[in-house]
């Protein structure tokens, strides 16, 4: 791959969501939360870190009235191309909207991108934002990925004729998980970094247990995703 000399930082999915579904689109994942979303009863949706609407999109199709969310104008720009809807931009763990829901979706790990101080508005907002008898429902890296990324992931390749490399390790210390992505476009390199905190599932679960009745299923991926349920109290 051509290196140019040329270099810049950008913060989160500036440049990472023009390439975020060719890089990171995960359809086996995809089936396994729809297959768990359809079994229960909902109608109104709140997805909160929605990304580029993949999952807002597919939902809208299927007759759920949904409301997509992200904290990234950049993702809302590019998730035009898969969701046509309602999108906020909101910090998922501190948003007031004066609204309700049956469900309020968080998927991708994206909880993960909070630290654990911040989980507390997290799960308030859910509260605040669910009907009776609603549900939160998100999924977070279970604990395994620390050491599965002990020694560094590196992957290279093309995504639309752009050369990239993506490398993810992880830090057992601060039990959190560093992506770097680096992009060499005609105008120079841009590279963009991302840190994602990897929680205690107990934890979790008894800051979470103030508003809700918690169910977990460690093992949603085996050793990947623990699936998250709340039911609102």
């Amino acid at each position: 791959m051509e290196r140019s000399a040329n270099s810049q930082n950008v913060s989160n999915y500036e440049m990472l969501s023009h390439y975020y579904d060719e890089l990171l689109q995960d359809e086996e994942a995809l089936s396994l939360w729809l297959r768990y979303i359809e079994e229960e009863e909902f109608h109104t949706v709140l997805e909160l870190a929605s990304g580029s609407g993949v999952m807002a999109g597919i939902l809208k199709k299927k007759g759920y009235d949904v409301t997509a969310s992200d904290i990234s104008e950049q993702m809302k720009e590019v998730s035009r191309v898969n969701f046509d809807g309602e999108y906020l931009i909101l910090n998922m763990a501190e948003y007031s909207l004066g609204k309700k829901y049956d469900l309020i979706l968080c998927i991708c790990d994206s909880i993960n991108y909070l630290y654990e101080e911040e989980l507390k508005g997290f799960f308030q907002c859910a509260y605040n934002h669910l009907n009776n008898g609603g549900r939160l429902i998100f999924d977070m890296h279970h604990k395994a990925r620390i050491a599965e990324f002990a020694e560094q992931y590196i992957e290279e390749g093309y995504v639309k004729d752009i050369p990239y490399q993506w490398t993810i390790q992880s830090d057992e210390e601060e039990q959190a998980i560093y992506e770097h992505f680096t992009f060499y476009t005609p105008d120079g390199m841009i590279q963009e970094h991302h840190m994602q905190n990897v929680f205690d599932p107990e934890t979790v679960k008894e800051i979470m247990s103030e508003w809700f009745e918690v169910k977990m299923i460690e093992d949603f991926v085996e050793d990947e995703k623990i699936l998250t349920v709340g039911y609102r109290k």
